[in-house]
């Protein structure tokens, strides 16, 4: 103690000190402890490649702080102490946990998920691992599809799926794609496949496109099959995003315009007047200067806007999402709006072993029509080629010296004199309007009940309503319906209900035993439809100012004797009943086997012995990679080989077709009796209780493959598939039978076809990517059988198609056993003589003029199936930018080209304004020869597309406080397209056996430019 008071030191001089220091010592420490509560950690994400991160998270262990990685991939966070954890994670990478220490700075390298690897696949009825699937299944997630302002579902896979065709073969916002999945199956049914919308039967336009997180189609019989009856022509299943926990706000919107890909080379007003007057037609001229084509289309604006909100508890969460598009055509009154919105709640309970969704979808779509239960009057396209282009839109404008010429007609347009069939386009867009109502109202529910993990049941349940009004009318100042028909307006009618009820119930067991890893599923499904519709006609109306809303007011035909208004309804129903199950074996993780069959009953074939129909399907894979040979080859990360067998059908589309039938006549077709006219009963069809099912069977062997470090991966699919017991009318004699024809399953057809998929990878650093997709697929079908020893034709083949008038009768395409479907059927174009007329090839191949040519001389000039398809997709990354292009091409086929075969034709100058009309054939003569169809008009269709091009900008987090995500970009629809093929477009329609057929009534195909930008909040 004595020590302690130093000579000279007073004690309360100490107690000061001993303050201060005590005070400066509890600074200290109070500053050490604040530090430690807000310093800062900073650090960078890696991938395997040690190329930056973007977007990778970063939280605080335990809090629900933290932060993203910015397109450097770095990060900063506070930490509270010197025990920080980071949890760091990213969409397909092992999340890892970094204990901080004292470091304020970390590298944290992640590494590829295993789980993330093992892609899933929807399959029927559950989902998969891509390395489990043993049949030939094709994927595509929505970060891979076609972006930009698309019509439908459908254009999402343009391309990016190798043996699927998808067609738009028109500009018409109403109008839907067209999808051909390995070839044609069928001599009468469709060939569209089924689309399941989250398992439940539906359309391309059911749900918004950017409500789509995955599409998965079924190709083959062996995973189609456990769809039974419906599944033939393939299995498109679209599966919805879905709601979490996680609160986000996403808006997507855009605005675009569009403009015709290509237009025909038609007279100018001073051209046709010029050949008035130096007599190479004869013609009136009215005066004017009119470019029909211009005046009937304007410059469209298009804008569509998407909201999703999604968030909730784990427990209880929800998507709500909301879809609203308005879209003009390029033609006036042409247009289709749309409002989408999709409501699902997700709910568990029992310790999340019960698990509840109920999603409801409500679909309402608006357009205007120019034509009678369609939508716009194609017909108003071919008229403004043909139209007198001297010829001034209105009446007033018509020199007064030719006004006598023009037909009596009280309107204010001018018309043309030639033919009272074709209208001054304009007017008849302007005098005819309509209205299409549609609505589909989906309500679904899913009860899952797992009790223990091996366990699940799963309940759906799904009731679906569409409703469809539609009126129409024609005013007092409509040409066609005031001179050609001598009406005074006419009005139409119509509605059209449909209900379906679905009712699937599932139970799956799974469990491994050792190197046994065993799937069984077993299930139960009902389905009922009711169809029901309505339309009726009328005309000569007191007035038009109702229009449809008061169709009762017109007087039909009353002064004709016995006439009557038409008028008519209609309703159907039916239902499915399945039962159905599938096995699924795998041995050691590298032997794969699926088991799957199906049998079902279609109260279609009422009246038949074969109302059950039983469709199996076997498949079977070997991972080569798993086997120990396979070990030390490194650069191989995956190969598998399958091969799968299954067998499905097709139902027809209408009901009763077993059984006999008795109908009444129209009242147009009766008889006196009585004092009174009645109605006959006649003989409707005959009784057939051989009637069955269509069935296809078909085989297929496939090679999944990805090496290099996965920077290459693909698949090749070669298959056969044959469907039996083709449905087709046969003549059958009367007596014994009480009808002329009977529906009878005779015919085969084959298909066979190859498919190959290419990925790569071909950059992946941090400031550029690449990546590439290659797909190739082809097909060659044949027509095998067509007649039995009790169903026959008069010969081995059919026609079918036709040329139009004036040709009404002429078919354009044949069917014949042993050669493929899609023949194109016509006299062979070998010259062109001196003064104008065809030279064709006989069938003995001499040379003879068209005066000499016989109906035997016809011969196979084309074909309008693609033999070969190829797609090339390609998606690039720069910075903050990025960049797709997707492109995509067919080739070996022909199409008609319509619109030459009528409007080429110096001969018929009435319906003559296209300029090659006046030019020479094959630089010898102009045709004076009259319309014949023949080889000059099928041209070959090849083509290639650059179909879409997008180009985007993604902008820093926070670029604008509030937002967390945003990104601009302008795209690009039908850009280029690299063909020979002269007409507008070489990407057509046709039906079911008439491929290849463009036809002049159409509604052209259009190039888009669009405008969008994508928020999440």
């Amino acid at each position: 103690m004595k020590n302690m008071f130093s000579k000279g030191a007073h004690p309360s001089e100490f107690g000061h000190r001993q303050t201060t220091m005590l005070m400066l010592g509890l600074f200290l420490l109070v500053s050490q402890c604040l530090f430690a509560q807000s310093r800062i950690i900073k650090g960078t994400v890696y991938d395997e490649h040690k190329d930056a991160l973007i977007g990778a998270s970063v939280i605080l262990k335990g809090t629900s702080q933290g932060t993203i990685t910015d397109i450097d991939g770095n990060f900063s966070v506070e930490a509270s102490d010197k025990n920080t954890v980071l949890i760091v994670s990213y969409i397909g990478y092992d999340a890892q946990e970094i204990n901080v220490g004292s470091q304020t700075f970390v590298k944290v390298q992640l590494k590829p998920s295993s789980l993330a690897l093992e892609e899933v696949v929807v399959v029927g009825y559950g989902s998969q691992k891509k390395s489990e699937l043993t049949a030939a299944i094709s994927s595509v997630k929505s970060s891979d599809f076609v972006r930009g302002n698309v019509r439908d579902a459908g254009q999402l896979l343009k391309g990016k799926i190798a043996g699927l065709s998808i067609v738009n073969s028109t500009g018409d916002p109403t109008e839907n794609s067209s999808i051909l999945l390995r070839g044609t199956n069928s001599l009468q049914g469709n060939n569209s496949p089924l689309v399941l919308i989250d398992g439940i039967p539906g359309d391309l336009r059911t749900v918004a496109p950017e409500d789509i997180a995955q599409i998965d189609v079924l190709k083959d019989g062996s995973s189609a099959a456990i769809y039974g009856t419906r599944a033939t022509n393939g299995v498109i299943l679209v599966t919805t995003r879905k709601a979490n926990s996680d609160f986000s706000i996403d808006y997507n919107g855009y605005v675009g315009t569009e403009e015709f890909v290509k237009t025909e080379r038609v007279l100018t007003g001073d051209e046709f007047r010029s050949l008035i007057q130096d007599g190479t037609i004869s013609a009136t001229d009215f005066g004017g200067n009119t470019d029909w084509l211009e005046a009937i289309t304007r410059t469209p604006v298009n804008h569509g806007h998407n909201l999703s909100v999604k968030g909730g508890s784990e427990k209880t969460n929800y998507l709500l999402n909301v879809n609203y598009k308005k879209n003009q055509g390029i033609f006036k009154k042409s247009d289709n709006e749309a409002l989408i919105v999709r409501l699902a709640v997700n709910h568990s309970m029992l310790n999340d072993k019960l698990r509840l969704n109920v999603s409801v979808n409500s679909n309402t779509q608006n357009y205007t029509t120019t034509g009678d239960g369609s939508s716009f009057n194609r017909g108003v396209y071919s008229a403004a080629l043909v139209t007198n282009p001297t010829l001034p839109i209105y009446k007033q404008d018509v020199n007064k010296d030719v006004l006598s010429s023009m037909p009596e007609y009280d309107g204010p347009w001018a018309q043309p004199s030639a033919l009272v069939a074709i209208a001054n386009p304009l007017s008849t867009i302007e005098t005819a309007n309509g209205r299409h109502h549609r609505q589909r109202t989906r309500l679904n529910g899913n009860v899952t009940f797992q009790p223990i993990e091996s366990l699940k049941f799963n309940a759906l349940l799904s009731w679906d309503r569409y409703y469809e009004t539609r009126g129409y009318r024609e005013t007092f100042d409509n040409f066609n319906t005031t001179v050609a028909h001598s009406r005074d307006g006419f009005a139409s009618r119509g509605t059209c209900e449909t209900t379906d009820q679905l009712f699937e119930f599932t139970a799956q067991y799974s469990e491994v035993f050792g190197i046994h890893n065993i799937s069984v599923l077993g299930g139960y499904g009902y389905q009922k439809n009711i169809w029901e519709d309505y339309w009726m006609r009328n005309w000569n109306f007191p007035t038009d100012q109702f229009g449809w809303d008061n169709i009762a007011l017109g007087r039909g035909d009353s002064d004709i004797a016995g006439a009557a208004i038409p008028i008519n309804s209609n309703k159907t129903s039916g239902n499915l009943i399945s039962f159905f199950g599938r096995i699924n074996y795998i041995l050691a993780g590298k032997y794969l086997a699926t088991i799957s069959v199906r049998h079902e009953a279609d109260s279609k074939f009422v009246g038949s012995d074969q109302v059950w129909g039983t469709f199996p399907a076997v498949s079977l894979a070997w991972r080569i990679n798993e086997e120990d040979f396979m070990k030390n080859i490194k650069w191989i990360n995956s190969l598998k080989l399958r091969a799968g067998y299954g067998v499905t059908g097709i139902a027809p589309s209408n009901p009763y077709l077993a059984t006999y039938r008795l109908g009444y006549t129209s009242n147009n077709d009766t008889f006196y009796y009585n004092g009174q006219w009645v109605n006959k009963l006649t003989p409707q069809s005959n009784p057939n209780p051989e009637f069955t099912w269509e069935k296809k069977k078909e085989f297929n062997v496939g090679l999944d493959f990805s090496i290099l470090k996965d920077r290459i991966s693909g698949s090749v699919d070669a298959y056969y598939r044959k469907t039996v017991d083709l449905l087709y009318n046969y003549p059958v004699p009367v007596p014994p039978n009480v009808y002329g024809t009977t529906l009878a399953n005779v015919g085969t057809i084959s298909n066979k076809g190859l498919e190959i998929l290419l990925n790569g990878v071909v950059f992946n650093k941090k400031d550029f990517g690449w990546n590439t997709t290659l797909t190739y697929s082809t097909n060659k079908n044949k027509l095998d059988k067509l007649n039995n020893s009790k169903y026959q034709l008069a010969n081995d083949y059919f026609y079918v198609g036709d040329a139009q008038a004036p040709m009404s009768g002429v078919p354009t395409h044949r069917v014949k056993v042993g050669e493929p479907i899609g023949q194109i059927w016509g006299w062979k174009v070998l010259d062109i003589t001196e003064d104008g007329k065809w030279i064709y090839e006989d069938q003995n191949g001499n040379a003879v003029e068209s005066k000499d040519v016989k109906i035997e001389d016809r011969k196979v000039i084309g074909n309008g199936l693609p033999k070969h398809y190829l797609g090339w997709n390609n998606d690039f990354r720069y910075k903050n930018f990025d960049l797709s292009v997707t492109m995509r091409g067919a080739f070996g086929f022909q199409n008609i080209n319509f619109t030459r075969l009528h409007y080429e034709n110096y001969r018929d100058q009435a319906m003559n304004n296209l300029k090659a009309g006046y030019e020479k054939v094959f630089g010898k003569a102009v045709l004076t020869d009259s319309k014949q169809f023949n080889s000059y008009y099928v041209e070959d269709g090849d083509y290639w597309k650059i179909d879409n091009i997008v180009l985007g900008y993604n902008f820093k987090k926070d670029f604008i406080k509030g937002i967390k995500g945003m990104r601009l970009y302008f795209s690009v629809q039908n850009a280029l397209t690299i063909t020979g093929y002269k007409g507008l477009d070489p990407e057509v329609g046709g039906s079911l056996l008439t491929p290849g057929t463009d036809d002049r009534n159409k509604y052209p195909t259009t190039r888009s430019y669009t405008f969008g930008v994508n928020l999440n909040f």
